[in-house]
């Protein structure tokens, strides 16, 4: 049966049409006016067919309102909600099996259905592979935002708060909590459906609050409320034969298929993030022994005292200071003295100076362009006069050029200035 699809027939009780295969229903259950589908655990005496759903009685499966923190989800939600039962039931708790109830999103459920886990394998069996559900029978009936539903059905009433809470039980236990629901909830119920006979006592504590009762959800659609509907709100999500913690095992088994490859991947990732740490610390070693050589080696050569904090630096200062020290000395004024007594003589001479070189050994090269060789001769001689040493290297003349070239290298003497 479609959710929600109804039949208005007899006395504004809603009948789909059409017979239901399998299992053959009590026509005289209140809940197979509701629907052929429904049949109920009382009643059935065969396998369920294809579509049918069978009800089990309200009175064994409790909705129940934990105090759950509103942020916590998944199976950790769950985890809190089962030792929050724990501590509610005692030790009977792990006889007991606990479904969340969602509403709305469902992420930020706060109440279970909870039922002996003895009551629930019975009902598997019963149902067999076949059927739509298993439920408990209060959520078969039909209800809507703000509306309140009750009936009598084989196992005493049954009573339906909205689409998010409902409980069953004898006239006594359900009057009792049909009264005490309508003194803690707020805002009430805007009215109340009342299905069959023999409601009397229940829609009389609704009529002392002021709320109105209907038989017939056209009845209740005409008073501008919702009208109410079958199997509207997920109730189907709520079949009793799923186990949330068989469901949680098996996912458990198809990720365990996984757990070698992961191991080994894991391994491989340990393995080769062992060996980086190896090579960083072997590099980290061989940056301290060279860092340690550098340092012996400054201090000998460059920082003989105080601290080493930056080489660069410090061998760059001691380096500079070395080299001022030079070119301040006496040395450093030798080959400027030098080029000056030979830049005099070769003026004097009207020699040209085609290059001057000043080597390490401290000689100065001179070449220089004169007019014959007799004043290669003398040019020469006239250095050696003014107390150089002068040593000839090459002289000679050039093709299509006038005057001789000469070379001569020239020291620092003793000789007469």
């Amino acid at each position: 049966m479609r959710a929600g699809a109804l039949n208005p027939d007899a006395a504004g009780v809603m009948l789909p049409r059409g017979q239901p295969d399998g299992a053959v229903t009590d026509q005289t259950d209140p809940f197979f006016g509701l629907s052929p589908d429904f049949v109920h655990a009382e009643a059935a005496t065969a396998a369920l067919g294809r579509r049918q759903i069978l009800l089990v009685p309200g009175a064994e499966v409790a909705v129940l309102t934990l105090d759950l923190p509103p942020k916590l989800r998944g199976q950790a939600r769950e985890q809190v909600a089962r030792r929050q039962l724990r501590d509610r039931l005692g030790p009977g708790a792990d006889r007991i099996e606990m479904r969340p109830f969602p509403e709305g999103d469902g992420a930020a459920w706060t109440r279970v259905l909870v039922a002996a886990r003895a009551h629930v394998d019975g009902w598997r069996a019963q149902a067999g592979q076949g059927g739509r559900a298993v439920l408990p029978d209060y959520l078969a009936l039909p209800t809507a935002p703000g509306v309140w539903t009750v009936t009598r059905g084989p196992s005493g009433l049954a009573v339906r708060l909205g689409p998010w809470d409902g409980f069953g039980g004898s006239d006594e236990v359900a009057l009792a909590l049909f009264e005490r629901a309508l003194r803690d909830v707020s805002p009430l119920p805007s009215a109340v459906l009342a299905l069959g006979p023999g409601l009397s006592r229940l829609t009389a504590l609704a009529t002392a609050r002021g709320i109105p009762v209907e038989t017939s959800p056209a009845a209740i659609a005409a008073r501008g409320l919702p009208a109410p509907a079958l199997l509207a709100h997920g109730e189907e999500a709520l079949d009793l034969r799923r186990d949330p913690q068989v469901a949680r095992s098996r996912l458990a088994r198809r990720v365990l298929v996984w757990r070698w490859p992961m191991v080994l991947g894991l391994l491989a990732a340990g393995l080769w993030a062992a060996s980086q740490i190896l090579l960083y610390q072997r590099l980290e070693a061989e940056t301290a022994r060279l860092t340690a050589e550098t340092t012996a080696l400054v201090r000998e050569s460059f920082v003989p005292t105080g601290p080493i904090l930056d080489v660069r630096i410090q061998v760059s200062r001691a380096l500079a200071e070395r080299r001022a020290a030079t070119e301040t000395g006496p040395e450093a004024a030798a080959p400027l003295a030098l080029l000056n007594r030979a830049a005099i003589v070769l003026a004097a001479r009207g020699a040209r100076p085609e290059s001057l070189r000043y080597t390490e050994d401290g000689v100065l090269v001179v070449a220089a362009e004169v007019a014959d060789f007799a004043e290669a001769e003398a040019l020469a001689q006239a250095l050696r006069d003014d107390g150089l040493q002068v040593e000839p290297v090459d002289t000679s003349a050039r093709d299509g050029v006038a005057g001789v070239r000469t070379e001569l290298r020239l020291r620092a003497g003793e000789g007469p200035r």
